[in-house]
Order: structure tokens, then C-alpha cells, then sequence
């Protein structure tokens, strides 16, 4: 099984749509299903989207399984976004978490 490093993850989150996307449904799945539903984070467990960015980032979650994309501009935030997360990606990939 291949050990992945933060760096390699923030490598496929600058590179690859794809990447994008299946790392923002990972973080989601780690919401609760509270935070899910208001689409917002309040509960401090230290996994899942931040409470700056759980609105948005649920928000585009959501609309890319009702749509199956992002926009360009979605896209570019996301991707952005996602990079803070590369450090619970690390741990999901790596069976951590």
C-alpha cells in the first residue's frame, strides 16, 4: 500500500480537477449529518471543513452531485480551499482517519 505525504496530496489538489472533487466529498463525508443539513460546521472534532469554509464548501459539494461539475470560478476556490485540507487528505489516503 502506498504511504502518501502532504505534499504529494497538495501536488494532486494544484494539478488535478479530479483530485479537487474527490477530496471535497471526502471532508464532507467526515461532517456530521447536523452540519450537513445547515450546511455550516459547529462542531470542533478536528475533521471536516472549518467553520470558514464549511458553508461554501458544502454548498459546492452538494451542487456538484446535483450537477455533476464546477464552474471555473467554483472550481478555482475549491481548489484553493482544499489545500488547507491536505493534511486530513494525507490521513484519509494513508487509513488514519
Amino acid at each position: 500500500m502506498k504511504i502518501w505525504t502532504k505534499e504529494e496530496i497538495k501536488g494532486l489538489i494544484e494539478s488535478r480537477d479530479d483530485a479537487v472533487i474527490r477530496g471535497m466529498k471526502r471532508i464532507y463525508d467526515l461532517q456530521t449529518e447536523s452540519e450537513k443539513a445547515f450546511g455550516d460546521t459547529h462542531v470542533h472534532n478536528g475533521v471536516g471543513f472549518s467553520g470558514v469554509d464549511g458553508e461554501i464548501m458544502s454548498s459546492f459539494v452538494e451542487f456538484y452531485n446535483k450537477a455533476n461539475f464546477l464552474s471555473y470560478k467554483q472550481m478555482k476556490i475549491a481548489r484553493k480551499k482544499m489545500l488547507k485540507y491536505a493534511g486530513q487528505l494525507t490521513k484519509i489516503s494513508n487509513k488514519e482517519l
